[in-house]
């Protein structure tokens, strides 16, 4: 038999070309950014065919991976379990060898329904850096957005021009498949978003009017967060909001003692996801959702307003403390 020779980026680039005709597109674009430092890896250690790869090669990657980036045990799970389903794949075309997947040792956090969260305090400072020295850009806007809607990543990228209303300060939220934008949770994920805060009603209208770049998707539509090529696609909105994030961005300093001059995560928004202060998309709708539940915002509202169950909100989303529950229960009984 003739064996093939096949680099890891070009089996991964095979692996998710076929996937996104199986798979939801969030499920692509996670598999797509934990699956990119992997191909880092197997370049650093000159694997230059898929078919070298045996159990304890792919053992170091988990190492190399902790070494390397800081990662949490969660996020380590989640990049581990893309590798394994990579490795099943390439072992159903014959490109490794039987049993590899499982030959990947992955240990389970803790805490598996909990992921990383970003504290008010760098919430606060973020806003105030954007507030005073990039008003109603891109970044701010879209941070604002994300932190006071705590809408997923992809009704972001969905968002239109249009769906702005300043005069009923309202955010529709619109399933549009055949436009190339669907949600989610389909139909069932449409809603109007009520922007409550001032600031962000401001520098929303201020972007669109002075600073939105002024192009149009393949549908002639007007996204509210456009690249020069048209509709900003989710893992792009990832990479703007992990480089946002970064302490050195905001602060001009690094908490982890790096030369900001040689850091390739503050150089290139793509190896933003090296900085291990930087946060993803997720992690910021989970801190939403907590900071409505500590101001009084009554679950079924958070409910709606999130397009999360009360089910999948209080056993994935509901980041608070007992004692944090219980001030918010005191609240509302010290008058009884």
């Amino acid at each position: 038999m003739t064996k093939f020779t096949e680099s890891p980026q070009a089996v991964i680039d095979q692996f998710q070309n076929e996937r996104k005709h199986e798979v939801r597109e969030s499920t692509l674009v996670n598999q797509k950014y934990h699956l990119r430092s992997f191909v880092e890896w197997t370049e650093e250690i000159e694997i230059e065919d898929i078919g070298d790869l045996n159990g304890y090669v792919v053992n170091q990657y988990k190492t190399w991976r902790r070494e390397n980036s800081e990662i949490n045990e969660q996020t380590l799970y989640n990049n581990l379990m893309s590798i394994r389903a990579l490795l099943r794949w390439c072992e159903q075309r014959e490109l490794v060898e039987d049993g590899l997947a499982d030959k990947l040792d992955i240990p389970r956090p803790e805490n598996p329904v909990r992921d990383a969260t970003i504290a008010p305090e760098r919430v606060n400072a973020i806003l105030e850096y954007y507030q005073q020295f990039d008003y109603a850009s891109r970044n701010h806007v879209l941070f604002y957005l994300l932190y006071h809607s705590g809408m997923r990543i992809g009704s972001i990228r969905a968002l239109d021009v249009d769906d702005w209303k300043p005069g009923k300060h309202l955010l529709h939220v619109r399933h549009r498949p055949e436009e190339g934008t669907p949600l989610k949770n389909g139909e069932e994920g449409e809603r109007a978003v009520y922007v409550s805060q001032d600031g962000l009603k401001g520098a929303l209208s201020d972007y669109i009017k002075h600073n939105r770049l002024d192009k149009t998707d393949e549908y002639d539509r007007k996204p509210l967060f456009p690249t020069r090529q048209g509709r900003a696609t989710t893992q792009t909105l990832r990479l703007y909001t992990e480089h946002l994030t970064e302490p050195c961005q905001y602060t001009g300093e690094c908490p982890h003692e790096k030369e900001l001059a040689d850091c390739s995560a503050r150089k290139r928004i793509k190896k933003s996801y090296e900085c291990p202060s930087s946060v993803s998309p997720h992690p910021i709708r989970r801190s939403a959702i907590t900071e409505h539940l500590n101001s009084d915002v009554p679950k079924d509202v958070v409910s709606e307003r999130m397009n999360v169950s009360r089910k999948v909100l209080e056993q994935h989303y509901d980041s608070r403390t007992e004692e944090e529950k219980a001030e918010v229960r005191r609240e509302y009984l010290e008058n009884v």
